[in-house]
């Protein structure tokens, strides 16, 4: 029984007290991983509802949230894994649109036929023509070839795209239907 008593005894020994000091530790460290499970739930449910997004929040600061979140929080996943994200575009008056960030994307493969002052035109690979302006910064060259996703330029709050398929105008959800 002695050596069973002493090995109690070092035990107990061993085992930190939760005083003061430690217990504020522990707090602190609860708090901070509750914050951060908030803060990326929160986000979850906002790249879900983009509708949500563009009611609470500016979409620029949003996209750096996330960028932020990915890069720290989501950092365990594979370099070479990449994600993929439906292009999709919010109608606004007219033929006015916006996106999920500033940043006007292909829809699909396709490749730059003209680019103006502030007009981008493509023809995609179904041979809808595609022209989206009031553009800032553009990013790609004629005759270059895109990819779904690739990043055609910026705008500022939003931008035009009409479509046009075999000499007739068609809308954004005949586009997609396609």
């Amino acid at each position: 029984m002695s050596e069973i008593d002493e090995a109690k005894k070092r035990i107990e020994k061993r085992r930190k007290p939760l005083n003061d000091h430690n217990f504020k530790k522990l707090y602190n460290s609860m708090i901070r991983l509750m914050v951060m499970m908030i803060v990326v739930l929160g986000s979850l449910i906002v790249l879900k509802n983009p509708e949500l997004e563009r009611n609470i929040f500016n979409g620029a600061h949003l996209q750096k949230v996330i960028t932020y979140l990915s890069q720290t929080v989501l950092d365990f996943l594979p370099e070479d894994m990449q994600v993929s994200q439906d292009v999709s575009y919010t109608k606004l008056k007219g033929n006015y649109y916006q996106g999920n960030s500033n940043q006007v994307v292909a829809l699909k493969l396709g490749k730059i036929t003209r680019i103006n002052k502030d007009q981008v035109k493509m023809i995609d690979e179904k041979g809808v023509e595609i022209t989206f302006s009031s553009l800032k910064d553009i990013q790609v060259k004629e005759k270059q070839e895109v990819k779904q996703g690739d990043v055609i330029a910026t705008y500022q709050q939003k931008f035009r795209m009409t479509f046009r398929y075999l000499g007739k105008n068609i809308t954004y959800q005949e586009y997609l239907g396609m």
